[in-house]
């Protein structure tokens, strides 16, 4: 796809992001208002778990999987015929990604989220116990997961489609839990790790949504998972330049949380391939503590930004080739690809 057809429309295009960000936050508001109203009537010592779902999901985040979805559905059908789908299920990615982060971030031991405390670290403050606070926010995020599942399937999905929806969307969150499963074991299965993690969820699980909910032909998918996979490598690989460069003030958590933690993330394994055998150890050295300042040095002199940044705008280039299929509608392809722009551009 050429860069004049990439801008082509840009302004509509953001328009047209804006007013399903509008949707789908005014659709959130109420659902979890609603449901902090149930929980005071019907479990009012738990209530403040729902206080946290709402909290954290209404904090911000870009909304960049319901615009993924919405891409998609445009891809096949216009957007708007399917208005009351495409939001119900757009929250339901939102409320995903709202258990996902409060349960990666107490593994993880992240203080910082969205440019606030994290769940487990509010709970363990309102309870005044660590070990409480965590048991209520693996609650939480059960809470947000079945919240979840009850708006991706609502009544405004097709009734003739209900059944491939739900299919992707549980299909998406189990390759998220496996690949989450791996990255906490250090797997060295990287690979694995950004196709399931962040692929899954983040790009290809957005659009196999979309494609079920605008019922898309054979030939759409095929374009649409071609698209799909080389971005979803490409965000990973973002995400993870930024988990170990990213400004907390920019970010939203906690700066080089991926070095303090010692991730075994792309530029780290690529500085551990390359780094002469002292750099190599001192790297191990520095890798889990305060200095990753220091391991954020060894990252660089081993060419790791240059090589990961060259690497996303390779996937980023073999993505927006897919776009050029004649099965997809152009209006859909052109928000697929300035949506890809947007991913493997992006600072936080």
């Amino acid at each position: 796809m050429t860069s004049e057809s990439m801008t082509l429309g840009t302004a509509t295009q953001l328009d047209v992001f804006e007013d399903l960000r509008r949707r789908v936050d005014t659709r959130l508001e109420g659902v979890l208002d609603e449901a902090e109203a149930e929980a005071a009537r019907r479990a009012k010592d738990a209530v403040e778990t729902v206080v946290q779902v709402r909290d954290l999901t209404l904090r911000g985040g870009k909304r960049m999987r319901p615009a993924m979805l919405l891409a998609a559905v445009e891809c096949v059908v216009e957007w708007k015929t399917l208005a009351a789908a495409v939001v119900d299920t757009s929250c339901g990615i939102e409320l995903l990604q709202t258990y996902l982060l409060i349960h990666d971030d107490w593994m993880d031991g992240d203080t910082v989220r969205r440019g606030g405390a994290t769940v487990h670290v509010s709970l363990a403050k309102r309870y005044g116990d660590e070990h409480l606070g965590a048991s209520a926010a693996i609650l939480a995020g059960d809470f947000a997961s079945a919240m979840a599942q009850d708006l991706a399937l609502s009544h405004n999905v097709p009734k003739g489609r209900v059944f491939d929806v739900a299919r992707a969307f549980i299909a998406m969150q189990r390759e998220v839990v496996l690949g989450q499963t791996l990255d906490v074991l250090n797997s060295s299965d990287i690979e694995a790790i950004h196709d399931l993690k962040t692929g899954s969820y983040t790009v290809r699980g957005p659009i196999a949504l979309g494609h079920a909910l605008a019922g898309g032909s054979a030939e759409q998918w095929a374009a649409l998972v071609a698209f799909a996979n080389p971005l979803g490598v490409a965000f990973q690989l973002r995400d993870d330049l930024i988990g170990a460069f990213g400004d907390e003030k920019e970010t939203g958590k906690s700066a080089a949380s991926d070095l303090r933690q010692a991730k075994m993330s792309a530029p780290v394994r690529w500085a551990l391939e390359r780094l002469p055998e002292d750099r190599k150890s001192e790297l191990r050295a520095v890798l889990g503590t305060d200095q990753y300042v220091r391991a954020q040095e060894l990252l660089i002199e081993s060419g790791a930004v240059e090589g990961i940044e060259r690497r996303i705008d390779e996937l980023e280039a073999k993505a927006l080739a897919a776009l050029e299929s004649p099965a997809l509608r152009r209006e859909g392809a052109r928000l697929l690809a300035r949506l890809a722009a947007m991913m493997c551009k992006r600072k936080k």
